[in-house]
């Protein structure tokens, strides 16, 4: 499956926002790989960490340029995480952890831009943290998409571990309705077709709400609008 790159930030909100943290890669790298970071990942907290070790020494540098300047994640950072989705091909951990997988760096980005939000406006604070939500969501939805390509198609779309069913749940508040139960059907795998039997909408209004959704963000595949929606808080797995 190809990944498209999203694009980290509008024209009108592209500037260099530099923290100086390409200096303190060493220790935002430590940060990252705080082992009480992954609890929320369960029995796959280890998994979880193992997979970071592997990237994070590569892509963030990149992740950090890309935060503090707008620009876009490079293609080697994208393979580095191709490379590390494919040798995962096998692995039984449910779709659910995957798709999460970047939540524990979106906190630490939060965490960063927090310690430092009196030396920046709130409209600086908004754009930093709309790119860290980008960055994760695309660096996640790149892994999903590769390690649901590598397990096959049929595997990778369906959201099982040992034949039950991974439990999507919308949060209410975060967008509008009736978007917020379609977005829980597609991360369960249904179709607009039988999205829209499900919400007594056509499918051409599934297709409507979805794709408007897909602009807002800035993304173009159905993996990655259920990666990003996890990553904002929008789903949550049970």
């Amino acid at each position: 499956m190809a990944h498209r790159q999203l694009r980290s930030d509008t024209p009108a909100a592209k500037k260099i926002l530099a923290l100086g943290l390409s200096d303190r890669l060493e220790e935002l790298c430590a940060e990252l790989l705080v082992p009480e970071r992954f609890a929320g990942a369960g029995e796959y907290s280890d998994w979880l960490l193992e997979r970071y070790r592997e990237i994070v020494p590569s892509v963030l540098p990149d992740a950090i340029r890309s935060m503090e300047s707008g620009d876009r994640i490079n293609p080697a950072s994208l393979e580095t995480i191709r490379n590390s989705a494919r040798t995962m091909h096998d692995s039984l951990v449910p779709l659910s952890v995957v798709l999460r997988g970047s939540v524990p760096a979106l906190r630490v980005f939060g965490a960063v831009v927090h310690a430092r939000e009196t030396r920046l406006s709130p409209r600086d604070i908004t754009v930093l943290m709309g790119r860290a939500a980008l960055i994760a969501g695309e660096l996640g939805a790149c892994w999903a998409e590769t390690w649901a390509d590598a397990r096959g198609s049929e595997s990778g779309r369906r959201a099982v571990r040992d034949g039950q069913p991974v439990d999507f749940v919308a949060v209410p508040g975060t967008v509008d309705s009736p978007v917020l139960e379609m977005l829980a059907l597609v991360a369960t795998g249904h179709s607009n077709e039988q999205i829209a039997a499900a919400t007594d909408y056509s499918p051409q209004a599934v297709k409507w709400h979805l794709a408007r959704l897909m602009r807002l963000w800035n993304i173009d595949t159905r993996a990655s609008l259920v990666a990003v929606a996890l990553v904002r808080g929008v789903l949550t797995a049970r």
